[in-house]
């Protein structure tokens, strides 16, 4: 057996293990429904699909430059500008072939082996990881319900000395919780004056419910790190293209790692990015979708009689207490999917601690999915 290193020894993605219990139901039983994944059903829009069909069949799809094509890494700028009303150069700018890549070289660039990383908890499961990977220690700051399961000034006040690194998430995963615009400036305030680097997962911006639309972390300062990504606002997980906000100093390491880590993000996908913010009207009408399936969950859950949420406000998760029904979600998961093909993504996936008393639901799918699914797990319990 071919040894391999402590730092390779990572947990699984749980909720991506009951996804594939779920394709076995399928292959048996012809259908399933997913509500494990964050992964919209809607499409990108017809006419762009059109456009890549046509561009595919003319031209030849080859390298491009390794922070991405100049083209595109103005439109991102352009998307600053219109949206959060801040001026950043293309200096600033580095495409990435996905957001999960953008954290890892994120982390690499800004942090040494040995150095302790600040994450939340519950939280997204590839942050830690991706920390333990890296060699780098994971330091948790426990959530509660009581403040939404989101990070508070007082506890990244009361953070340790030793912590160098903070990674935020707002609108969070897996609860769809936001830092308002205030609490958010007094954190990274908070975290400068400790000398903490912050990365601000951004992926979710522009998925969001409430009237005060969140500015970006690099609007508060400059020397926070930001990763976007295509995947969720824009629809194209698939395509797995990301951004990374920086200063010029930290894009150009990122350039030097890129290229010795997959040479350049996909130049098929730069070109549908390249497009897609032609279309905002019809993705904010794909988010109201996202609010009218979230309305419609919570209140087929309460029917069920699962109360123990926090109301999302971006995002497309509820976070559920299960406890009442049984003691372990994954168990509950794996014999959900094994029984009436449902899937659902345990709670152990972002919280080790108490995890196992939660699931999360991901409403990004088509409203009958979800009504399906609500009658298929009634009958089921």
């Amino acid at each position: 057996m071919i040894k391999t290193s402590n730092r390779s020894d990572i947990t699984p993605f749980y909720a991506i293990e009951i996804f594939e219990e779920g394709q076995v139901y399928k292959r048996k039983n012809g259908l399933v429904k997913n509500l494990a994944l964050g992964e919209p059903s809607a499409n990108l829009p017809n006419e762009l699909l059109e456009n890549l069909k046509n561009k595919i069949l003319k031209e030849k799809f080859s390298y491009t430059e390794s922070l991405g094509i100049s083209s595109l890494r103005k439109k991102i700028c352009d998307h600053y500008k219109l949206n959060y009303k801040i001026n950043i150069s293309i200096e600033n700018v580095a495409v990435t072939a996905g957001a999960s890549a953008g954290i890892f070289m994120s982390l690499l660039c800004s942090f040494d082996k040995g150095n302790s990383i600040a994450i939340s908890r519950p939280g997204y499961p590839a942050y830690k990881n991706i920390v333990k990977a890296l060699d780098m220690k994971v330091y948790y700051i426990d959530t509660s319900k009581e403040d939404n399961f989101q990070l508070t000034v007082d506890l990244v006040k009361s953070l340790p000395a030793n912590i160098n690194g903070l990674i935020v998430s707002s609108p969070s995963n897996p609860c769809g919780t936001i830092i308002n615009n205030h609490d958010m400036k007094e954190i990274i305030e908070v975290c400068k004056s400790k000398k903490i680097k912050v990365i601000s997962d951004e992926i979710y911006h522009k998925v969001e419910y409430q009237k005060e639309k969140l500015t970006t972390a690099f609007k508060i300062d400059n020397e926070v790190l930001v990763i976007n990504s295509f995947s969720k606002y824009f629809l194209m997980t698939g395509y797995r293209l990301g951004w990374i906000l920086g200063d010029k100093d930290f894009i150009d390491k990122i350039r030097n790692i890129a290229m010795n880590f997959y040479l350049s993000p996909s130049s098929i996908s730069q070109y549908v990015a390249e497009h897609v913010f032609n279309y905002y009207d019809y993705f904010d009408n794909v988010v109201l979708s996202y609010l009218d399936n979230r309305n419609y969950l919570i209140n087929g859950l309460k029917k069920l009689g699962l109360t123990d949420f926090v109301i999302p406000k971006g995002a497309f998760y509820l976070y559920v207490d299960i406890s009442k029904l049984k003691k372990n979600s994954y168990y509950l998961c794996k014999k959900m999917v094994q029984d009436i093909g449902v899937t659902l993504a345990p709670g152990i996936d972002f919280d080790n601690n108490n995890g196992k008393n939660y699931v999360r639901l991901s409403y990004a799918c088509h409203k009958k999915e979800i009504a399906d699914s609500i009658n298929l797990i009634k009958e089921w319990i």
